[in-house]
């Protein structure tokens, strides 16, 4: 078969030859383009799944210090004082009634998260009309009841009225869960 084919290319004329060889030089050019971009991909592929389970083996490495320190860290909170979902929803709203804010909404739905011994709660709320001197009482409460309570997200906007401001938080709770 080789042979054949290379008495046919022997056989044309010169043009033709520059022709052939042109064509499969691109042809060649062309697989290597989408070799290239397969390898490339597969390449990156492996690196993200190498990194992911290197990762997940520290992960499972750590696993008995982990359990141990969040354990330790449960000793040391006090369980009355932990907050369920309900409890969250009720204590932040009552929080800020008592520094003096006013037009408190729940924004979204209550985001629960359990995972061993612990519950986690967060809540989205926002407060309209917000005056400066309420709203660092306010403040000031929540971190009081820290590490019950966590602020994970404070936005605070000044539409139009440097005195009014909108607040948008996003308070999240611990509870331990009992076995």
């Amino acid at each position: 078969m080789i042979r054949s084919l290379r008495a046919y290319f022997l056989s044309r004329a010169l043009r033709e030859k520059f022709l052939l060889v042109a064509f499969i030089a691109i042809g060649l050019l062309w697989w290597a383009s989408a070799f290239s971009t397969r390898a490339g991909a597969f390449w990156s592929a492996q690196r993200a799944t190498t990194l992911q389970l290197t990762e997940q083996a520290q992960w499972i490495r750590n696993g008995t210090m982990i359990e141990e320190t969040a354990k330790k860290t449960a000793a040391r909170l006090d369980v009355t004082k932990t907050l369920n979902g309900n409890q969250l929803v009720t204590t932040v709203p009552r929080l800020a009634t008592e520094a003096g804010l006013k037009n408190i909404q729940t924004s979204g739905s209550l985001e629960n998260t359990t995972t061993g011994q612990f519950a986690v709660h967060s809540q989205e709320f926002t407060v309209r009309n917000v005056d400066w001197d309420p709203l660092l009482k306010f403040y000031e409460a929540l971190q009081q009841r820290s590490p019950y309570i966590a602020i994970e997200r404070f936005t605070l906007q000044s539409p139009n009225n440097a005195q009014q401001h909108v607040l948008q938080i996003k308070v999240t709770s611990v509870e331990i869960v009992k076995p």
